[in-house]
Protein backbone atom coordinates (compact mmCIF):
# COMPACT_ATOMS: atom_id res chain seq x y z
CA UNK A 1 0.00 0.00 0.00
CA UNK A 2 1.61 3.57 -0.90
CA UNK A 3 2.16 5.91 1.90
CA UNK A 4 -0.70 8.92 2.44
CA UNK A 5 0.77 11.90 0.96
CA UNK A 6 0.78 15.39 2.15
CA UNK A 7 -2.66 16.83 2.83
CA UNK A 8 -4.57 20.30 3.39
CA UNK A 9 -7.29 21.21 5.48
CA UNK A 10 -10.11 23.81 3.65
CA UNK A 11 -12.03 24.93 6.73
CA UNK A 12 -15.24 28.05 6.46
CA UNK A 13 -13.66 29.92 9.32
CA UNK A 14 -17.60 31.34 10.53
CA UNK A 15 -19.41 28.20 10.65
CA UNK A 16 -16.47 25.54 10.65
CA UNK A 17 -17.85 23.63 7.49
CA UNK A 18 -14.09 21.35 6.77
CA UNK A 19 -12.61 18.85 4.67
CA UNK A 20 -9.07 17.52 4.24
CA UNK A 21 -7.76 17.18 0.59
CA UNK A 22 -4.78 14.99 -0.48
CA UNK A 23 -2.09 16.52 -2.72
CA UNK A 24 -1.78 14.96 -6.19
CA UNK A 25 2.59 15.99 -5.78
CA UNK A 26 2.86 12.51 -8.53
CA UNK A 27 1.00 14.86 -10.90
CA UNK A 28 1.65 17.83 -9.95
CA UNK A 29 4.61 17.82 -7.74
CA UNK A 30 5.50 22.26 -8.90
CA UNK A 31 2.15 23.33 -8.24
CA UNK A 32 1.92 21.22 -5.31
CA UNK A 33 4.72 22.64 -4.56
CA UNK A 34 4.09 26.65 -4.97
CA UNK A 35 1.17 25.59 -2.69
CA UNK A 36 2.48 24.44 0.53
CA UNK A 37 4.98 27.28 0.45
CA UNK A 38 2.38 29.58 0.31
CA UNK A 39 0.26 27.95 3.64
CA UNK A 40 -1.93 29.50 5.42
CA UNK A 41 -4.03 31.31 3.25
CA UNK A 42 -6.95 32.94 4.59
CA UNK A 43 -9.08 34.61 2.26
CA UNK A 44 -12.78 35.20 1.17
CA UNK A 45 -13.73 32.52 -1.44
CA UNK A 46 -16.12 34.02 -4.22
CA UNK A 47 -18.59 32.38 -6.13
CA UNK A 48 -17.57 31.27 -9.63
CA UNK A 49 -19.04 33.83 -12.32
CA UNK A 50 -18.50 32.07 -15.23
CA UNK A 51 -17.62 28.29 -14.78
CA UNK A 52 -20.39 27.18 -12.66
CA UNK A 53 -20.30 25.31 -9.51
CA UNK A 54 -16.72 26.14 -7.94
CA UNK A 55 -15.77 28.68 -5.28
CA UNK A 56 -12.07 30.49 -5.67
CA UNK A 57 -9.82 32.66 -3.26
CA UNK A 58 -7.82 35.04 -5.04
CA UNK A 59 -4.19 35.29 -3.83
CA UNK A 60 -2.27 38.27 -2.47
CA UNK A 61 1.03 36.98 -3.80
CA UNK A 62 0.76 35.62 -7.23
CA UNK A 63 2.74 32.85 -8.30
CA UNK A 64 3.62 31.87 -11.33
CA UNK A 65 2.99 27.24 -11.88
CA UNK A 66 4.99 25.28 -14.08
CA UNK A 67 2.36 23.70 -16.53
CA UNK A 68 1.10 20.60 -14.60
CA UNK A 69 -2.44 18.78 -14.73
CA UNK A 70 -4.34 21.27 -16.65
CA UNK A 71 -7.81 20.70 -17.31
CA UNK A 72 -10.93 21.93 -18.57
CA UNK A 73 -13.67 20.06 -16.91
CA UNK A 74 -12.92 19.37 -13.06
CA UNK A 75 -15.12 17.19 -11.34
CA UNK A 76 -16.34 17.51 -7.79
CA UNK A 77 -13.90 17.81 -5.40
CA UNK A 78 -11.35 18.74 -7.19
CA UNK A 79 -8.86 21.46 -5.96
CA UNK A 80 -7.09 23.80 -8.71
CA UNK A 81 -4.57 26.62 -9.02
CA UNK A 82 -5.35 29.49 -11.87
CA UNK A 83 -2.63 31.58 -12.88
CA UNK A 84 -2.81 34.57 -15.35
CA UNK A 85 -0.59 37.20 -16.34
CA UNK A 86 -1.58 37.98 -19.53
CA UNK A 87 -3.40 41.32 -18.93
CA UNK A 88 -6.83 40.98 -20.55
CA UNK A 89 -8.48 43.75 -20.61
CA UNK A 90 -12.14 42.28 -20.09
CA UNK A 91 -10.63 40.83 -16.76
CA UNK A 92 -7.93 42.28 -14.99
CA UNK A 93 -5.14 43.91 -16.09
CA UNK A 94 -2.46 42.74 -12.89
CA UNK A 95 -1.06 39.48 -12.55
CA UNK A 96 -3.99 37.33 -10.61
CA UNK A 97 -3.48 33.37 -9.13
CA UNK A 98 -6.49 31.95 -7.64
CA UNK A 99 -7.27 28.63 -5.55
CA UNK A 100 -10.67 27.35 -6.68
CA UNK A 101 -12.63 24.57 -5.02
CA UNK A 102 -15.35 22.93 -7.45
CA UNK A 103 -18.35 21.61 -5.35
CA UNK A 104 -21.09 20.21 -7.31
CA UNK A 105 -21.06 18.64 -11.15
CA UNK A 106 -20.97 20.59 -14.79
CA UNK A 107 -18.43 22.92 -14.14
CA UNK A 108 -16.41 24.33 -17.70
CA UNK A 109 -13.90 26.65 -16.74
CA UNK A 110 -14.06 29.31 -18.31
CA UNK A 111 -12.89 32.72 -18.45
CA UNK A 112 -14.51 36.50 -19.61
CA UNK A 113 -16.62 36.64 -22.67
CA UNK A 114 -16.74 32.58 -22.14
CA UNK A 115 -13.48 31.85 -22.96
CA UNK A 116 -12.09 28.51 -22.44
CA UNK A 117 -9.26 28.44 -19.51
CA UNK A 118 -7.41 25.56 -17.94
CA UNK A 119 -6.40 24.99 -14.33
CA UNK A 120 -3.57 23.17 -12.79
CA UNK A 121 -5.73 20.23 -10.75
CA UNK A 122 -3.49 20.01 -7.92
CA UNK A 123 -5.30 18.16 -4.78
CA UNK A 124 -8.33 16.08 -4.56
CA UNK A 125 -11.14 16.17 -1.56
CA UNK A 126 -11.68 12.19 -1.11
CA UNK A 127 -14.92 10.38 -1.19
CA UNK A 128 -18.19 11.41 -2.51
CA UNK A 129 -19.36 15.36 -2.75
CA UNK A 130 -23.21 13.78 -2.50
CA UNK A 131 -22.47 11.82 0.62
CA UNK A 132 -19.39 11.93 2.19
CA UNK A 133 -18.47 15.78 2.30
CA UNK A 134 -21.84 17.42 2.27
CA UNK A 135 -21.97 20.18 4.66
CA UNK A 136 -18.64 21.60 3.01
CA UNK A 137 -20.08 21.57 -0.13
CA UNK A 138 -23.25 23.20 0.88
CA UNK A 139 -20.79 26.14 2.24
CA UNK A 140 -19.23 26.52 -0.92
CA UNK A 141 -22.69 26.94 -2.11
CA UNK A 142 -23.50 29.83 0.12
CA UNK A 143 -21.16 31.45 -1.38
CA UNK A 144 -23.55 31.92 -4.19
CA UNK A 145 -26.43 33.56 -2.04
CA UNK A 146 -25.22 35.05 0.68
CA UNK A 147 -22.04 36.38 -0.82
CA UNK A 148 -18.10 35.98 0.11
CA UNK A 149 -17.28 33.60 2.92
CA UNK A 150 -14.59 33.24 4.82
CA UNK A 151 -12.09 30.21 3.65
CA UNK A 152 -8.74 28.83 5.86
CA UNK A 153 -6.08 26.10 3.60
CA UNK A 154 -3.48 25.37 5.69
CA UNK A 155 -1.07 22.07 6.27
CA UNK A 156 -2.46 18.80 7.52
CA UNK A 157 0.99 17.98 9.27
Amino acid sequence: MKPKGRQIRLTYVKTGESVVADLLEEESPGVCKVVWDLLPIESKVIHGMYSGAEVFAMLDDPKPIPNESPIQLPLPGEILYFFDNSGNPTNSRKVIAEVCIVYNRGVVLRGPEGVPTHCSLFARIPGDWKCDWVPFRDACRKARWEGPQVLRIERVE
